[in-house]
């Protein structure tokens, strides 16, 4: 038996049905998140205390404004609204080891990946096709050296 779902889009208020089972009508070449291989380290994932509601808040929103537009267009915007790139080296972070034994890692684009969340904080992933592998979040600003 198939169910029907209700989605209700934040930017369209217009309610559309979908089948369940069915594939949804999306756009193939703009940003999924995955969340899979955040570290373990508590200063640079969700557990810690410095992940509050503000970042919370912050991190869907920017995930909404990059997920808006085709990945071609995010990626030519500035660094302050879009994603910017710096060499894996640049990046003290030890990433998640199944990220890297899962061959993901090999298949992603060259360098670390981020997008900022306001002045409070970074985020800090890979980049494998559309999908933005976030692997930290870095609030005190150490991960690299900022400029």
């Amino acid at each position: 038996m198939k169910k029907k779902l209700k989605l209700k889009n934040h930017f369209n208020p217009e309610v559309k049905s979908v089948q369940l089972g069915e594939q949804s009508p999306h756009n193939e070449q703009r940003f999924a998140f995955n969340f899979s291989f955040v570290t373990s380290n508590r200063k640079y994932n969700f557990s810690g205390k410095h992940f509050d509601k503000s970042i919370k808040n912050k991190l869907v929103e920017k995930m909404i404004r990059l997920s808006n537009d085709d990945l071609v267009t995010v990626l030519g915007w500035p660094k302050e609204s879009g994603v910017e790139n710096l060499p894996d080296h640049a990046v003290r972070l030890a990433v998640n080891a199944e990220f890297v034994t899962s061959g993901r890692a090999a298949a992603c684009l060259a360098g670390m990946w981020i997008f900022r969340l306001a002045k409070s904080s970074r985020v800090v992933g890979k980049i494998k096709g559309t999908t933005f592998y976030v692997l930290a979040i870095d609030t005190t600003f150490d991960l690299y050296q900022h400029s």
